[in-house]
């Protein structure tokens, strides 16, 4: 798609016209309640005291496989200076650059941008326990801190070099030396080979080596490499999406993903002189922006299967500049609204610099678009299987897909549902990474079972992992206002021997019901997962967020799951609940407000 672009390309590409770089009035002309965010946010680093890393807290992912004691120093450190960037732009005073330069000193003395878990050459291959810095590796992070300090230098490079001369050229070493250098004279997987499955590394890594090389002044020949290798990747990533433009890797890495891809496609177009503008007519890339749009239930929450939590963070610049790219009024609406709910326009936990930089310098693509059309009542993604329908009421969504898509879960044919925008059958989401999280051992991880989603458990066997394992017979139903799907699940089992059809159906406005039917010979269990503690009675599994009927099963138990994952209690209460319910011939559960 992409690549079809590059044999009219322009002789000449020009360096990227960064908003706010050069131009004081742009800073100047910002919304006072913007500015002071700004500086308010700086502040929290003025006599900050950077974080040290050591030798121990790298080689702790390969000793014990925690993420956290490095992680936890060192993206602090590219918040501190996404902040005291910003805060010295705003306020233009000198007041944010002692502690800002310290901070790209820091930086520049690391032994490698890139995380200990991505310290790795190949693939799928055990990460090294040490950085070599004479073979950097540009994972996701390495090529952010070098678009994060490319961007620093261009928006206030007559600053730096009056406060510590050299530092921008340190700068331009640094970031050629660990993304550039191996991103021309080498391959690394995400890329893009042929059709070798990619992910949200491609487009996310892509956009911050485009920004560092349009940036920094290179020459034509290197432009030009760099964009015929970032049109090949892209359109790898692209051809892992189908037409219908889901993102199988979930709500909360749409911005990594579809964010990230639109980046990309904007410096592109950008440095061409508008050549590539045409693509953002695709309704495939129309499909990826409005994703973000059918998964979101209302306020914070979203449909959240494989490694999402129900928070996926609010959308902010990237998705309105997104979203009137491609004409999905929808998502301009959306991020319109999200940045009327902020308490200031700063981001305080994003690391990326040019994120932030776009919500502090687009207010006006955050302007309320054209009013859009309301939802609509079914959206099915036959790409992945992911099947949602809603009413004034209720928004139920599953999953029909195989179990072997990037940072899945065995959840083929698992239920979420919301009543009244509140939390009723969820899906748990993802403890924090750690080594195990991307090993062997993945599906050993409690969250990844089917047997802690919502669905049954057979005889004690659990879903399998890989894409053989998926549901059979997946059909629409659709009769007036009734809207649903049905599926057969055994074949999302290792052995078989037995039947176990779903039913959901929303008849709109008035009721949602899911009957499941069960044919085997093996006890059958089926569980239910809540926010909330689930009582029993009359029949009812009732919560504060609504209850469901349970006809011709037997009576649940009901189980505590104490929640103390610092990732997990982002979103959720200190204890979740599970109800077993078994389960032989048909049941049906009714859903009540």
């Amino acid at each position: 798609m992409i690549r079809e672009y590059l044999s009219t390309l322009p002789e000449h590409l020009s360096d990227l016209a960064l908003p706010g770089a050069g131009d004081r009035a742009v800073w100047g002309g910002l919304p006072e309640t913007t500015r002071a965010a700004l500086v308010r946010r700086g502040e929290e680093y003025l006599g900050y005291r950077w974080p040290v890393l050591t030798c121990g807290d790298y080689l702790s992912f390969s000793r014990t496989g925690d993420r956290t004691r490095y992680e936890s120093k060192c993206h602090p450190r590219q918040q501190a200076l996404c902040a005291l960037a910003l805060a010295e732009c705003a306020e233009h005073q000198g007041r944010f650059l002692d502690d800002l330069i310290d901070g790209i000193w820091a930086v520049c003395e690391e032994s490698g941008w890139q995380l200990p878990a991505h310290n790795s050459y190949i693939r799928d291959t055990t990460p090294l326990p040490l950085p070599d810095s004479d073979r950097p590796v540009p994972d996701l992070f390495a090529c952010e801190t070098a678009a994060n300090l490319s961007l620093i230098r261009v928006l206030l490079e007559p600053e730096l070099e009056k406060a510590a001369p050299g530092l921008c050229r340190r700068i331009r070493r640094e970031t050629e030396l660990r993304v550039v250098s191996p991103y021309l004279r080498d391959h690394f997987w995400w890329m893009g080979s042929g059709d070798e499955p990619v992910n949200n590394w491609t487009s996310w890594c892509t956009q911050n080596v485009l920004l560092t090389v349009f940036t920094s002044g290179y020459a034509q020949e290197v432009k030009r490499r760099v964009v015929d290798q970032a049109a090949y990747s892209l359109d790898c990533f692209l051809n892992g999406y189908g037409p219908d433009g889901c993102c199988e890797e979930g709500a909360e890495y749409y911005h990594h993903a579809g964010i990230t891809l639109w980046g990309a496609l904007e410096v592109l177009d950008r440095v061409s002189g508008g050549h590539f503008t045409p693509l953002f007519q695709e309704e495939k890339l129309r499909n990826i922006a409005e994703y973000i749009v059918n998964v979101h239930v209302g306020g914070d929450y979203y449909l959240n299967f494989a490694d999402c939590m129900p928070k996926a963070g609010l959308r902010g610049a990237g998705e309105a500049l997104f979203g009137r790219r491609t004409r999905a009024h929808r998502l301009q609406a959306l991020a319109a609204s999200d940045v009327s709910r902020r308490e200031t326009r700063d981001l305080p936990d994003s690391k990326s610099l040019f994120e932030r930089l776009l919500d502090a310098l687009c207010a006006q693509a955050l302007a309320q678009p054209t009013p859009p059309a309301p939802p609509e009542p079914q959206v099915f993604y036959p790409s992945t299987g992911l099947w949602i329908a809603r009413d004034e009421t209720w928004c139920v969504s599953l999953r029909a897909g195989h179990n072997g898509v990037s940072h899945g879960h065995c959840d083929a044919g698992s239920l979420i549902v919301y009543c009244k925008g509140q939390p009723l059958l969820i899906d748990v989401g993802v403890e924090t990474y750690t080594a195990k999280t991307f090993s062997p051992e993945r599906y050993s991880i409690w969250t990844m079972r089917s047997d802690w989603h919502n669905l049954p458990t057979i005889g004690g066997r659990v879903q399998g992992d890989g894409k053989q394992y998926a549901p059979a017979g997946v059909t629409l139903l659709q009769d007036g206002n009734v809207y649903g799907i049905e599926l057969e699940l055994s074949p999302a089992y290792p052995g078989g021997g037995f039947f176990y059809t779903r039913r959901v159906a929303l008849d709109r406005s008035k009721r949602l019901t899911v009957v499941d039917h069960y044919e085997g010979s093996e006890p059958a269990v089926l569980s239910l997962m809540f926010a909330q503690r689930p009582v029993w009675r009359d029949g009812a599994l009732t919560t504060p967020a609504g209850s469901i009927r349970l006809v011709g099963a037997g009576e649940p138990a009901v189980e505590a799951v104490p929640v103390q994952d610092p990732h997990l209690r982002k979103c959720w209460p200190d204890t979740l609940y599970r109800a077993l319910v078994p389960v032989q011939g048909a049941v049906t559960l009714e859903f009540q407000p």
